[in-house]
């Protein structure tokens, strides 16, 4: 795909924002403005439909004071823009890490879920029914690379969803090279981060490398990508509902600190459906948000399947779990 022209980035995003009925007449939304080309890209667009859709506007900047002088000038670049450009309503929030924080986590990594937590908080407080953030189909991308290159399932080829609870992601059908032509045609500037630039990050080595070869090989690269996240997202949605119902109807025993699922029925399924069974019993077991480790999976459904071996324990897993089989039944349990 080439670069569209402005009046087609317009009309492509609207046509992605009516797929998705990410906005609805008179809503009030909150715009997540770093101060970058592309959410300031999100911002003026946001603009385009303000008055069309009687959209109630609200610019969030979250300063995460980890750049010193540079945090601070893209907060008053974002709070000046807000007022003088957009006529948009401005609300900031400060976050500040302490070093507990930061021990064994990248401070990206912390960064991101306090800026989420940040955008909650927004939401809430000034009663908005969503946040709009300026995720591209590049950032999907990276994304999808980033999980295969670590190691991922079908959900983390899934890559960024349009929606996920209050979160919207209206740019995701346009691309980084749209949102530099969309700003030159509103002769419009936005602010530099300086630590994109380094290569010390996976994420800007994939951005700087990897996506420019894939899109010299073919330049609909990043629509491919993105067409299939979409598909994918299809089928892991059908599969979880499907493992839902496959879970509730062989969860024999949930009783004492310990699950008991019927081996009989859980064979009865198919191996995909399986795993996923096993991700969600293991997360109950530890409260886990994410699933576990495809290694541990892996075992305890080879476990599960060597139907001639009970005698085997599985005790890789964290917090003492321990897995093992009786004659009719997969059990885990937290060893004390």
């Amino acid at each position: 795909m080439g670069t569209l022209s402005p009046k087609a980035i317009e009309e492509r995003f609207s046509s992605f924002v009516g797929r998705f009925d990410l906005f609805r007449n008179r809503d009030r939304i909150g715009i997540g403005v770093s101060g970058g080309p592309d959410s300031v890209c999100l911002a003026l667009l946001m603009k385009r439909y303000q008055r069309p859709m009687s959209l109630d506007p609200v610019v969030i900047h979250v300063n995460h004071h980890l750049r010193g002088r540079e945090s601070d000038r893209d907060e008053r670049f974002v709070r000046g823009f807000a007022r003088d450009v957009l006529g948009f309503r401005f609300a900031g929030y400060d976050v500040r890490f302490t070093r507990s924080e930061l021990r064994g986590s990248s401070p990206e990594a912390v960064a991101r879920d306090k800026r989420y937590a940040a955008f909650e908080r927004a939401r809430r407080t000034l009663g908005l029914r969503c946040i709009a953030l300026a995720h591209t189909m590049n950032d999907n991308a990276e994304t999808v690379l980033i999980n295969m290159l670590r190691g991922t399932g079908i959900t983390g080829v899934c890559g960024i969803p349009p929606v996920r609870d209050s979160i919207v992601r209206p740019m995701l059908g346009l691309s980084r090279d749209d949102v530099v032509a969309y700003l030159t045609s509103k002769k419009t500037t936005a602010m530099h981060d300086s630590t994109n630039d380094s290569e010390d990050f996976l994420r800007n080595r994939v951005r700087r490398r990897i996506v420019p070869a894939l899109t010299a090989l073919n330049p609909g690269f990043l629509d491919h990508v993105l067409s299939l996240s979409d598909d994918l997202r299809g089928i892991d949605g059908f599969l979880n509902r499907e493992s839902l119902k496959a879970y509730t109807a062989v969860v024999a025993d949930s009783s004492r600190g310990k699950l008991s699922l019927d081996i009989e029925k859980l064979l009865g399924y198919d191996r995909p459906v399986i795993t996923r069974v096993l991700q969600m019993a293991i997360r109950t077991m530890l409260a886990m948000q994410y699933n576990p480790r495809r290694e541990y999976i892996d075992q305890t459904v080879d476990m599960l399947m060597d139907r001639n071996d009970n005698s085997r324990t599985l005790e890789m897993f964290p917090d003492k779990l321990r897995i093992y089989k009786s004659r009719h039944s997969l059990i885990l349990d937290k060893r004390r």
